[in-house]
């Protein structure tokens, strides 16, 4: 195998193996929408070439594997540069997968900790076990998780508890939820998740949830909210973006109610009122290291990506 930087004349057979991988993971799960990415895929990956940052493995004329990521990002999981290859940002034919994938990290993380990125992101299809195996064996580790499931699934017939309230609110009704939204920052930064993020004032919700055009579902009963779902009609990656697919950015259920039927009352709620819009499925992305949110959620949505993370000591390029 011959290594190069990942260039224009390499795209059309790049874009090819990408839809390949995502092919060999739409068999497996059918939810996912079934369109031809070719042109998007094209579009995504020219805007990655020019940054420089991305491998090319050739077998003679042939391109068997490439991996490139987006711009370098700041404070990216902590408080160094980060590179982060998405599900389209890379591919590999299933002939010798594990060491296309193996080789190719080697020579772009060296280009990426030459310029300082030392925390590396890529995502890899669930269910692409040999591309997740290279990636383990090269020092990485799960994160992030994106799952997916139909409308028409078991909590769509789940019978909500009636002694509870539940509804979709209005932006001018956002204050309802501010305590829940702060109380999952905290539940966030606990131990194993150890995730970061500021305590918010109701302006900001309010600034946030505009912003992302989302809409919020929530469960009451006489002493106020005590969960509830953000949902938007774009997400994590490409196939959140579906004129049917509906994702949710935010949940969060008061820890006294947890575990008798109460959330999946309120997802029951949502689903059938989204049906009747005319959306088939819902997505929703969520931390592995969080095993409140990996246990509920892998219950009942299906996994399509695994997010897997590696940190470079920072002390490396001081020798």
């Amino acid at each position: 195998m011959k290594f190069k930087i990942f260039k224009k004349r390499y795209l059309k057979q790049a874009v090819q193996l990408a839809l390949d991988e995502y092919n060999e993971e739409s068999y497996i799960v059918k939810i996912l929408p079934q369109n031809d990415y070719k042109e998007l895929f094209s579009k995504m990956l020219s805007n990655m070439i020019d940054h420089n940052l991305g491998m090319v493995a050739l077998k003679g004329d042939n391109l068997v594997g490439f991996l490139t990521c987006y711009p370098p990002i700041e404070n990216f999981f902590g408080t160094v540069k980060g590179a982060f290859s998405p599900i389209h940002g890379h591919g590999a034919t299933k002939e010798d997968r594990y060491l296309i994938y193996s080789k190719l990290y080697q020579k772009v993380a060296k280009r990426w900790v030459k310029q300082s990125i030392l925390s590396h992101g890529i995502a890899l299809y669930a269910h692409n076990t040999v591309s997740i195996d290279s990636f383990f064996h090269n020092g990485f580790g799960l994160r992030c998780i994106d799952a997916i499931t139909t409308l028409d699934n078991q909590i769509s017939n789940f019978e909500y508890n009636k002694e509870f309230e539940i509804e979709e609110i209005t932006i001018n009704q956002i204050e309802s939820i501010l305590r829940l939204k702060n109380k999952l920052i905290k539940h966030l930064a606990q131990s194993p998740t150890f995730l970061t993020y500021q305590k918010i004032n109701n302006d900001e919700l309010r600034s946030k949830v505009l912003k992302r055009k989302s809409r919020i579902f929530t469960i009451s009963n006489k002493d106020g909210v005590i969960g509830y779902l953000e949902i938007t009609s774009s997400g994590e990656n490409f196939t959140c973006d579906h004129g049917k697919t509906i994702n949710i950015c935010g949940a969060y259920l008061t820890k006294e109610y947890r575990g008798k039927g109460l959330f999946e009352s309120l997802l029951s709620f949502m689903f059938r009122k989204l049906k009747k819009e005319g959306y088939q499925r819902c997505g929703v992305d969520y931390e592995s290291i969080n095993p409140l949110a990996d246990n509920f959620w892998a219950k009942h949505f299906t996994p399509y990506t695994y997010s897997v993370v590696r940190r470079i000591d920072e002390r490396i390029n001081l020798t």
